[in-house]
């Protein structure tokens, strides 16, 4: 009789074992995903909550999307728990806030986990109006060498993605035209999208950095001619959509490669997260990446299904942040860009 007891308290411990080994950290369990932005309208929220809708399926948990902010959302990744119930989804202001200074340094890439990448939004671009004498970024600045005493204003925002595109397309400008050129190239500070259109309609300035799904609207037929805007310049292709000028196939280089850049959305959760955690969600996103709905989803969004696992989007992210680093150190401040 020992003997057999022996036997099933082995065979009941073994079996603990494995299903303690192959437990889901997700399964049934609640999960908070903070953003960093306060809209539920914005790329950032429209991006994790598609995600979301999806992750929860194949994790098979309780997930709900939090517009808390960039710095509540960072804050709380600092200080939450590691056991995978709470993570991030944020876009490239997660390492430019502290490139910038905006953000502190306890908030670098080194003190949280990096998890897969969820998706990108190709949709930033630089618009003018309708009636602009050039079609596109190459030809404004071909119109500045042309023309002497023009100049062209373009109205970003700084310390984020629209400063990155501005400064790599000045830079480029610079070394291919000359200082002549890039001079009169100035910067105008606006805020948000409406705001800068309200700049460029009331003749403040030429050029605008926005995101293409915010201004389709000011692009179609029968659009008040005042109004109409055009597309001069994509940071990078749109899934389906052809037609547009993007810059890096239009010349403009970054450290001589074709400049191309998207908003990329990862996950991030608290430093000393467990490894087999990040393994249960690659796994649930490389489900979600092959889901035709959430292809079809994202892509109706104007978003790309692009998603990278979490070693290969560690690699990407770190690479990305330095790159943008050399650009930042190398590139004239904006108080020296700034229309007087």
């Amino acid at each position: 009789m020992k003997r057999i007891i022996s036997i099933l308290l082995a065979v009941m411990l073994t079996l603990g074992m494995v299903m303690s080994a192959s437990a889901s950290v997700y399964e049934g369990g609640r999960v908070r995903i903070v953003i960093g932005s306060t809209s539920v309208s914005g790329d950032s929220y429209m991006v994790a909550e598609t995600v979301n809708q999806y992750l929860q399926k194949y994790l098979n948990c309780n997930s709900k999307v939090d517009a808390v902010g960039a710095n509540e959302a960072l804050s709380t990744i600092a200080t939450a728990k590691n056991d995978g119930l709470t993570l991030m989804i944020f876009h490239d202001m997660t390492y430019l806030g502290v490139l910038f200074e905006t953000y502190d340094e306890m908030y670098a890439l080194e003190n949280m986990v990096v998890g897969p990448r969820v998706g990108q939004n190709p949709g930033s671009c630089f618009a003018a109006k309708a009636d602009t004498p050039y079609a596109d970024m190459k030809e404004m600045a071909d119109y500045l060498r042309d023309n002497p005493d023009a100049t062209a204003r373009v109205a970003v925002e700084a310390g984020g993605v629209s400063h990155i595109g501005f400064v790599a397309y000045y830079m480029w400008v610079k070394d291919t035209y000359g200082e002549d050129v890039s001079k009169r190239v100035k910067i105008v500070l606006g805020g948000s999208t409406d705001e800068k259109l309200q700049l460029l309609w009331d003749g403040n300035c030429d050029v605008i950095f926005a995101d293409y799904s915010s201004l389709l609207q000011y692009t179609q037929e029968g659009v008040d001619a005042q109004l109409a805007v055009k597309f001069v310049g994509m940071l990078d292709h749109i899934p389906g959509i052809d037609g547009l000028p993007v810059l890096g196939d239009l010349g403009v280089t970054l450290g001589g490669e074709p400049f191309y850049f998207s908003k990329d959305f990862l996950m991030y959760l608290p430093k000393d997260t467990a490894p087999e955690v990040i393994a249960e969600l690659d796994a649930a996103m490389a489900q979600v990446a092959a889901d035709p709905d959430f292809q079809a989803k994202m892509s109706e969004l104007t978003y790309a299904p692009n998603v990278l696992d979490s070693a290969a989007a560690n690699e990407f992210i770190y690479g990305k942040r330095d790159g943008i680093a050399t650009l930042i150190q190398t590139a004239p401040s904006f108080d020296e860009l700034m229309d007087q």
